[in-house]
């Protein structure tokens, strides 16, 4: 398994697809990991992108020396592993709280970015999952036992100490404006689900609008997890990152 050795955490990785193809980077959901969120997308992307899938730090097999989670963090993790596997630049995709890295990462490391794909993500601040205790150890052993139990097999930490992680960076992340988001050139999609619990439509609409050069892509019949249906979000994604040249 290769863990990259990073200044401040060990990051579990994978890459899938040849080296000569362009890097494509996919960051996973809140509490999630790379195979989890993106099993489907793997075996398809990988043959036209160089494909490198990252188990964000307290997740799965990657450690947290620092106890907590901060999105500033875990959007340099990301750029540090970009220039450890010799990348300057790659088109990046996230999802729910990978879209959250995925975003700041774009404030920060514009430069870094071909392109960039955010799915299921808020704009502002996330209202819903304060709402409706969705961090709450508590509620997901009751409504969601075998999640539980998933969470359980799949990361080294805790799953009670990684969802007071995500709940407490929830409270300090205060979303953006858009002249935060101004400065993206990088050709961006955005796609969330008319059905989405968590992540309201408003919101997608915003953050498309935010964007200079973003596209706005909302499936029908589909809630927190467009992922999960790849017969439609692989499609939109793989025309979207067509269209990007290979040298862009």
């Amino acid at each position: 398994m290769p863990v990259a050795h990073l200044s401040s955490v060990n990051l579990y990785y994978e890459t899938h697809g040849s080296a000569f193809y362009p890097p494509l980077i996919f960051l996973h959901g809140a509490c999630e990991t790379f195979q989890i969120s993106w099993s489907k997308q793997t075996p398809v992307f990988a043959e036209r992108y160089h494909v490198i899938g990252v188990d964000l730090r307290g997740h799965g097999q990657s450690d947290n020396p620092a106890g907590l989670l901060e999105i500033q963090t875990l959007a340099s993790d990301v750029y540090e592993l970009l220039g450890h596997l010799g990348y300057t630049r790659a088109h990046v995709c996230g999802f729910s709280g990978g879209a959250s890295t995925a975003l700041f990462f774009a404030t920060q490391y514009a430069h870094a970015l071909r392109s960039l794909i955010l799915v299921s993500n808020n704009m502002e601040k996330d209202q819903m999952r304060v709402k409706n205790g969705f961090w709450s150890p508590e509620r997901q052993r009751r409504e969601e036992p075998v999640w539980w139990k998933t969470m359980e097999k799949i990361h080294r930490i805790d799953p009670a100490i990684l969802l007071s992680w995500w709940e407490a960076l929830d409270e300090r992340n205060p979303g953006y404006t858009p002249e935060m988001l101004a400065h993206i050139a990088a050709p961006a999609l955005v796609v969330g689900g008319d059905r989405d619990p968590i992540v309201p439509l408003e919101q997608s609409l915003k953050l498309y609008r935010a964007l200079p050069n973003a596209q706005l892509a909302i499936l029908p019949g589909v809630g927190h997890g467009a992922p999960r249906k790849p017969h439609l979000f692989n499609t939109l994604a793989l025309d979207f990152l067509s269209r990007i040249p290979h040298n862009a």
